[in-house]
């Protein structure tokens, strides 16, 4: 009876969640390598010709450039800058309304300005609504709807999928536990018919992957849901909320000075030579602090080291690195990487992409098998 009721439940909710399914783990599949690819198809964007020995034009110089390109009207909220040679310098504005619905609503605006940083050229200023890797990007979280809707449908559809690997599991138990009947599970049969060719790809790659598709389903619900976050967090923690943060605030009385933004960029290439990015947000308050995420490794967010610093004086408020964190703030820094797979480089990415390929395979199966049983009812 209970085996009955999981093989229900397993089903409805395949069918119901299955086309967004197969969506987002398409889309996910790209996302993967999104930075390598955009690397590849936009390298003029990407790089410049180091200027000898030339040093970096300051910081707030090559702001403004990318502020005149994009005019008075649009804000830069962001910048991610590298101490490598020869890599252009990008500047991000964007602006959302969070209760619209449709991604060209969502975003009021969303711009990039790749800026030369040793002459202050502006190299390309790209309209990213529209940029192919963002609309895939937001089609896998949010289905070009906005996140009010799109990313409430995708959020609640992770989560059947979350039910669905584990009543997978409970189905994919032979209802005789005996060494043969559990080797069935296990193979791919050859030289079988269509239909039973198609229920042992979905039963049995669906068992191969149950481990890092839960983990990918469960990250992608720390993103969706702040229940889910927090509930992550808690358990990681072992069964303690979850303390934020505090972040100190910059000195309200003092007047900002670009000068002091420029040295402490300075002052941080010079303790992380090797770093990959510098990624600064500008907040709007003038005692919201400016602060600044250096990621020690290539397309890995939590080997990181973060600076705190007064955006009017430019003196340093707060630091913390990757090795500071523990227990929920430890997992939840971990939680792009373990999603998208970067957590240990190519390898573990290569692992994310044939994961979530085999995740857009499920639904199908899953439908065909449906389909080919109602087909054989009809046919009686």
């Amino acid at each position: 009876m209970l085996r009955k009721l999981f093989f229900w439940l397993h089903k409805w909710l395949g069918l119901i969640t299955g086309l967004v399914v197969l969506i987002v783990s398409i889309t996910g599949c790209i996302n993967v390598f999104s930075d390598e690819l955009k690397e590849y198809f936009y390298h003029k964007r990407y790089y410049v010709e180091a200027e000898g020995n030339r040093n970096f034009l300051n910081f707030s110089e090559l702001r403004n450039q990318a502020q005149k390109a994009l005019g008075p009207d649009v804000k830069i909220t962001r910048s991610e800058i590298y101490p490598a040679k020869g890599h252009t310098w990008i500047f991000r504005a964007s602006l959302t309304d969070k209760k619209a619905i449709g991604h060209w609503n969502y975003y009021k605006y969303y711009y990039r300005v790749y800026v030369n940083p040793y002459n202050g050229k502006v190299v390309y200023v790209e309209d990213t609504r529209n940029e192919f890797f963002q609309l895939v990007l937001n089609l896998h979280m949010n289905l070009l709807l906005g996140d009010s809707v799109g990313g409430m449908v995708t959020g609640i559809s992770a989560l059947c999928f979350f039910v669905l690997l584990l009543s997978g599991l409970i189905l994919w138990f032979p209802r005789k536990w005996k060494t043969k009947a559990f080797k069935k599970g296990l193979v791919i049969k050859r030289n079988v018919g269509i239909k039973r060719r198609i229920y042992d790809l979905h039963n049995v790659s669906g068992f191969y992957i149950l481990i890092p598709a839960i983990l990918i389903c469960v990250t992608g619900l720390v993103f969706a849901f702040p229940w889910a976050d927090q509930s992550v967090q808690f358990l990681a923690n072992g069964g303690k909320a979850a303390e934020k943060r505090i972040i100190p605030l910059s000195a309200p009385t003092e007047t900002y000075h670009p000068q002091s933004t420029d040295s402490a960029i300075t002052h941080l290439f010079q303790l992380h030579p090797q770093a990959d990015i510098l990624s600064i947000r500008f907040r709007e308050k003038n005692t919201d602090p400016m602060d600044v995420q250096v990621r020690l490794a290539k397309n890995r967010t939590h080997l990181f080291e973060w600076y705190y610093f007064d955006r009017n004086n430019g003196k340093l408020l707060m630091k913390y690195g990757d090795q500071d964190v523990k227990g929920g703030e430890k997992f939840r820094s971990m939680n792009y990487d373990i999603h998208t797979g970067a957590y240990a480089g190519i390898p573990t990415k290569l692992l994310a992409f044939f994961v979530s390929l085999i995740c857009a395979g499920m639904p199908i199966t899953g439908f065909l098998m449906w389909y080919n049983k109602g087909n054989k009812k009809r046919s009686r």
